[in-house]
């Protein structure tokens, strides 16, 4: 499978208006979510070239932005394959007792995958908030804007892929569901937290409250 990266903006922006499966809810948050990282990469660049005597800290604070970044386009890439691989697992043949053992197995592997992308991600988005949140009081006053841009992205994408795990939660045993779902709810509870926060102290920082 080619990586969605590779493919032209236009065409990647047609593909997921199209009735194609992909991308879909969970790869799209990813692609948005990495678009929301940049921005606090793109802040940490500028602070560090108008900033000289704070070199070390802020290369340090920006080879993290550029990890989580990579993750999530990873993330991206990750969430198509765990849905082609679901696809793939619905299509096995079950007609002898040797084929629908084999379907079932392929079938929990495929819904595991489908829930454990979209929690990654949604994992890396907190982080990537954590990160806004740390540095918008120390970037240079130009590109406050852009550090909470870049959060309210996030947090969009982390709500997107939260969704999408939920709606991957039934192919878990019923059993794993609980934990999941709490989560599942922590995870957006902080995600809220740290976003009203950040453009809270955005607005603040600019003067505009």
């Amino acid at each position: 499978m080619s990586s969605l990266w590779q493919r032209p903006a236009l065409d990647l922006l047609q593909a997921a208006a199209s009735g194609a499966p992909t991308p879909g809810g969970g790869s799209t948050a990813a692609l948005t979510g990495a678009f929301g990282a940049a921005l606090l990469e793109m802040a940490l660049h500028i602070t560090l070239n108008k900033h000289r005597e704070e070199e070390e800290e802020l290369l340090r604070v920006l080879q993290t932005a550029t990890g989580l970044r990579e993750r999530l386009q990873a993330l991206a890439d990750e969430d198509v394959r765990a849905f082609g691989a679901y696809v793939q697992a619905t299509r096995l043949p079950g007609d002898t007792p040797a084929q629908e053992r084999e379907r079932a197995e392929a079938l929990d592997r495929a819904g595991r995958a489908a829930v454990r992308a979209p929690l990654e991600l949604a994992r890396t988005l907190v982080e990537a908030l954590n990160l806004a949140r740390r540095i918008l009081p120390h970037v240079h006053a130009e590109v406050t804007s852009d550090v909470g841009a870049g959060a309210a992205i996030l947090a969009g994408a982390l709500r997107a892929g939260l969704l999408t795990a939920e709606i991957n939660l039934p192919h878990l045993p019923e059993e794993e569901r609980p934990a999941l779902r709490a989560e599942r709810d922590s995870l957006q509870a902080q995600g809220t937290r740290l976003v009203t926060a950040i453009l809270r102290r955005t607005r603040a920082r600019l003067g505009s409250d």
